[in-house]
């Protein structure tokens, strides 16, 4: 027996398959790619219904920015919640690696993440923005994982070091300027977890 679905069943199964078409377009073809058109056809609907799920390209862009990022986040708390007190360093390697992987399995997608990040002109850019505002916010409140309660100035700073450095490895990665991304990952790691042992020698 088949169950029929609801219309709104319906309308948030055709807004996801939409969401998906962005990201396919983005990861094959680019930014310039992803029309209104060829969104809705890789989503197997007409255009003219594109927009009774989305108010323009723009809007559905930015929702696609969220759903990749925060399967990148996903995957990083994961790891956190995997903590293990007596292999703080393997753990924090391990986290570190798992994000690093997600963000070097799509490489395209996250060229277009390092593009676009600091572009608040654009769908892409305000979504990835407030991405790596809940990456810092998220990080701050891991600290506590390590036994760590440093002051909100000083977790601020060491937050920023290791989004920082992160981004810049990822990029010199992906940019061929690093050509082993086991051992850049497995670096990402240890430099994430010798901030985290000086801000816990720094009280």
């Amino acid at each position: 027996m088949v169950l029929a679905i609801t219309r709104k069943e319906s309308n948030e199964l055709t807004r996801k398959r939409l969401v998906n078409g962005a990201i396919d377009l983005l990861r094959e073809k680019g930014v310039a790619a992803a029309t209104t058109g060829r969104i809705a056809k890789a989503a197997g609907i007409k255009q003219s219904s594109f927009y009774a799920h989305f108010a323009d390209r723009d809007e559905v862009l930015e929702v696609a920015a969220a759903e990749i990022g925060g399967r990148v986040l996903e995957k990083l708390k994961r790891q956190h919640a995997k903590l293990d007190p007596a292999d703080v360093s393997g753990s924090v390697r391990r986290a570190f690696r798992a994000m690093g992987t997600a963000f070097l399995s799509e490489p395209e997608l996250t060229r277009i993440f390092l593009r676009h990040r600091s572009d608040d002109t654009s769908p892409l850019g305000r979504s990835f923005r407030r991405l790596l505002d809940r990456a810092r916010v998220e990080l701050k409140e891991s600290f506590h994982l390590y036994g760590l309660a440093p002051r909100p100035v000083v977790a601020e700073c060491y937050a920023e070091i290791i989004v920082a450095s992160t981004l810049g490895l990822l990029e010199a990665v992906l940019d061929g300027r690093v050509h082993d991304a086991d051992a850049a990952l497995d670096v990402l790691g240890g430099v994430t977890f010798t901030a985290l042992r000086a801000l816990h020698e720094k009280g």
